[in-house]
């Protein structure tokens, strides 16, 4: 198991997502990206509990920028993912939560196939992420 934080993870997932790409896409992937990592630190950060919340505590005292993706790995990662596709987080462009939703279902996928998180401790989280998506797909525009 590869003990890389979150932010190496995303920087090498949105790298090799981002080939051949038209440039609106990569955009739309930028935007992504910062939606994702602005959802990691100001609400996945909040759901925290036990020592990963006081590892963040910690970390936040040295005045850290991205303290959520500087501390917490991918199995953090996969477990906030279904909470990224909820309502409130939800991109209001249609294109950017078809892509946002898109992402996210390869995101579980691929920390699952690099195993960068053990499938038998996180499936529920992979499971959740794959019916979080699907709700996502039916949820109305806002």
């Amino acid at each position: 198991m590869d003990p890389m934080n979150a932010d190496i993870v995303l920087r090498r997932f949105f790298a090799a997502s981002g080939h051949t790409r038209h440039p609106e896409s990569l955009l739309r992937y930028e935007r992504i990206q910062h939606h994702l990592r602005s959802y990691l630190e100001h609400v996945a950060a909040t759901r925290l509990t036990g020592t990963d919340r006081e590892l963040l505590a910690l970390e936040r005292q040295f005045g850290t920028e991205e303290p959520y993706a500087t501390v917490m790995g991918a199995r953090q990662l996969l477990h906030a993912l279904p909470e990224f596709l909820a309502a409130p987080q939800l991109l209001p462009d249609f294109h950017d939560r078809l892509a946002q939703i898109s992402v996210a279902s390869r995101l579980a996928q691929w920390l699952c196939s690099r195993q960068l998180v053990q499938r038998e401790d996180s499936w529920d989280d992979v499971v959740l992420t794959r019916a979080a998506a699907e709700q996502a797909r039916r949820s109305p525009a806002r």
